[in-house]
């Protein structure tokens, strides 16, 4: 089952983010590899209403339902776009369809990362943004105009890569805006486009700075974090990482997108061509500029995340949200429903597998067999010393053991090497089970004679066909 498939390294370590939330009641943004707060806060308030108030009493199933709920929102905001748009259900469900069996888009749904949120978002905004230019509600343009930047603030406070998606959008619309520009309809918006900026400024600000209490935090999200991944953009991928391994070539999209369905390639091209027919030639003047504009959209997307260097999978969810948009064709819909379905049955079949391309810089299934070695290890410790654990890897490489060894987390301590491990062993403490890297492992028993027990694990799974050589690591008892 979807959920019962390993942590992945990012979503243990935003678990532990909302964790903190739940027990300080504070969230502080760090633009460093962490991202916006609506995932936090939104887990947080599901766990709160289970019941679970700290890391501890986590329920990693609804965690990962987080997302699932904005999934489905997703889908919602979209039916009701379309439909106002053209004025039938018919369009909205084809979406839903489509987008709900999307490979990726389905996959991520239930991992606990922003993907899916910043889709909802970004599809919140497309309503917005229909609703606000074509008449037939009984909302004023001032209301679809908040509306419209609240939206924006949202998928703005989710992830840093929704700026990605705005620069799509901005290039998708500049034909449109150029077209009908005058100054006397800018000045007939101008009010409108003043609720826009507010809806989008008080939402952002009351968001990032965690409703008042760190006004440093907006600073952070205005102007380091852009900086910081506009670097990654520019092809910096190691600017905060500290590796390389997220740089691929531009065309490594298709390969994830259509992995295992080479045919797909075929059909990409085909329903391009056939959207963009059906954008050009559509009848209605009402609703010919939105599809245009998705689909134009949808290509400056991939575009310009193919571009980019920094590349990986579950960024190909917004490459997939706008696709299904365009199409307004029902036969061209089911050729297309019939390669999604095969497609995410695979995936889902093995989640685990190293052959899935959604099990990206994953960890080993291992770690959980890991976590229950070092539970009853502690439960056996006949020793008088308190029982402890000692961990010497490197930071990147301990996720995501942190979430299932949560239970001890007060009685485990984590250095960066067995160097630094050593002065502890200079002190005389005797921990209780001690983890080092497998090539450190003839170092510990000198240091810790009384470890009788060993056993090795992976914490991230060899894959040769891809040259990873994963992590290995020893854990003594």
């Amino acid at each position: 089952m979807v959920f019962d498939r390993t942590f992945h390294p990012d979503e243990a370590n935003q678990a532990f983010t909302t964790g903190r939330l739940l027990e300080t009641g504070r969230y502080t943004y760090q633009p460093q590899d962490h991202h916006g707060p609506t995932l936090y806060y939104a887990a947080a308030a599901l766990q709160r209403a289970a019941g679970h108030a700290d890391t501890a009493s986590l329920d990693g199933t609804l965690l990962r339902c987080t997302p699932l709920v904005f999934a489905a929102l997703a889908l919602v905001f979209g039916f009701f776009a379309l439909k106002h748009l053209t004025k039938s259900i018919f369009p909205g469900l084809v979406f839903a369809l489509l987008l709900g069996t999307s490979p990726f888009f389905a996959f991520f749904a239930t991992d606990f990362i922003q993907e899916t949120l910043l889709a909802c978002f970004l599809v919140m905004m497309f309503w917005a943004g229909t609703g606000y230019l074509c008449p037939g509600t009984k909302w004023k343009t001032g209301t679809w105009a908040l509306f419209f930047g609240t939206a924006t603030a949202l998928a703005f406070a989710t992830k840093e890569t929704c700026l990605i998606s705005f620069a799509a959008a901005a290039i998708a619309t500049t034909p449109f805006i150029v077209k009908r520009m005058s100054f006397d309809a800018v000045r007939a918006r101008t009010r409108d486009g003043i609720l826009a900026i507010l809806g989008f400024l008080i939402i952002a600000f009351i968001l990032y700075s965690d409703f008042g209490n760190d006004f440093h935090g907006v600073y952070n999200a205005f102007i380091v974090a852009p900086l910081s991944y506009l670097g990654r953009a520019a092809g910096d991928a190691t600017a905060s990482t500290g590796a390389n391994w997220h740089v691929h070539p531009w065309w490594q999209y298709f390969r994830w997108l259509y992995d295992g369905n080479p045919s797909l390639l075929i059909v990409f091209p085909i329903s391009v061509s056939c959207g963009a027919f059906a954008a050009w030639r559509r009848a209605s003047k009402t609703t010919s500029w939105a599809f245009r504009f998705t689909l134009c959209y949808a290509l400056a997307t991939l575009a310009i995340y193919s571009l980019i260097p920094y590349k990986t999978p579950w960024c190909a969810v917004q490459i997939e949200l706008p696709r299904f948009k365009w199409i307004p064709l029902a036969v061209l819909s089911a050729f297309l429903l019939a390669f999604n379905v095969p497609a995410l049955v695979r995936m889902n079949r093995d989640p685990d597998s190293t052959a899935n391309p959604c099990n990206y810089a994953a960890a080993s299934p291992e770690v959980k067999e890991l976590a229950q070695t070092v539970a009853s290890a502690m439960s056996s410790a006949t020793n008088h010393e308190p029982p402890f654990i000692a961990v010497a890897l490197p930071a990147a490489d301990t996720w995501p053991f942190p979430w299932y060894n949560r239970p001890y987390e007060n009685m485990t301590g984590y250095w960066d090497s067995f160097d630094d491990l050593k002065r502890l062993a200079e002190t005389g403490i005797k921990p209780t089970v001690v983890i080092v890297p497998m090539e450190e492992g003839h170092l510990v028993q000198p240091y810790f004679p009384h470890l009788k027990h060993t056993k090795r694990f992976y914490m991230r799974p060899r894959i040769p066909e891809r040259k990873v050589k994963g992590v290995r690591i020893r854990v003594f008892w």
